[in-house]
């Protein structure tokens, strides 16, 4: 019988990128990176100060670099975004009970 290598932790993330990166962790980088230099080209087009098109190009690296490293309550921060914004946008029914109905 065949016997196979299993890793011993099963619930991280396969770091694809030189070991250290994943394709998620990746993909967050690279997105906060382009947004923040689309943003920056574009406001500067529409001849908008470096004082404020910095900070915008700013908050986008920041957001991918958050997206990617941090986690908060044990999961990363995108899917912790992600089930946060499907929270408060999902309708919600609210049962009185017999309370009412007297």
């Amino acid at each position: 019988m065949r016997m196979f290598p299993i890793p011993m932790d099963l619930t991280g993330e396969e770091k694809l990128i030189g070991g250290v990166l994943s394709l998620r962790q990746m993909v967050y980088l690279l997105g906060g990176g382009v947004c923040a230099v689309f943003f920056l080209v574009l406001l500067r087009v529409i001849h908008v100060l470096w004082a404020l098109a910095l900070p915008v190009a700013i908050i986008w690296l920041v957001l991918g670099i958050f997206l990617s490293f941090f986690s908060l309550d044990g999961m990363g921060a995108d899917e912790y975004l992600y089930r946060w914004l499907a929270w408060r946008t999902r309708r919600r029914r609210y049962d009185w009970g017999d309370e009412l109905s007297s």
